[in-house]
């Protein structure tokens, strides 16, 4: 492994080839080394977090696009593939029982659209 160093001597970066940019060897079992891939692992969890977040948030606003849609008379639920049909009403059924459970923290769904 090489690694790339800030104007402080600190790694900034690794690679498994030398280059210009990545001119020193690293010691993979150094103190440094081994707290720079923990920092980059954290920061991968956060990342992948986020987008796991963001992917939800996602979905909850394509269901509410699909239920207007479908509200307005501009699709068809039925002209939805079998499989798209049978897990938005599976999400809708989930959701359902979620309300009558009364649990907190799913307010949004008091304003989202559910018109299948």
């Amino acid at each position: 492994m090489f690694i790339k160093r800030n104007h402080c001597g600190k790694i900034v970066g690794i690679s498994e080839t030398q280059s210009v940019e990545f001119p020193e060897s690293a010691d993979d079992r150094s103190e440094e080394f081994l707290d720079y891939l923990k920092c980059e692992a954290c920061k991968a969890t956060v990342a992948q977090t986020t987008l796991e977040r963001s992917d939800t948030e996602l979905v909850r606003v394509l269901e509410d696009v699909i239920d207007l849609l479908t509200h307005k008379g501009v699709i068809q639920f039925t002209d939805l593939p079998k499989a798209a049909q049978q897990k938005l009403l599976n999400r809708q059924n989930l959701r359902e029982n979620h309300r009558s459970l009364k649990l907190i923290g799913d307010d949004e769904d008091e304003d989202s659209l559910r018109f299948l």
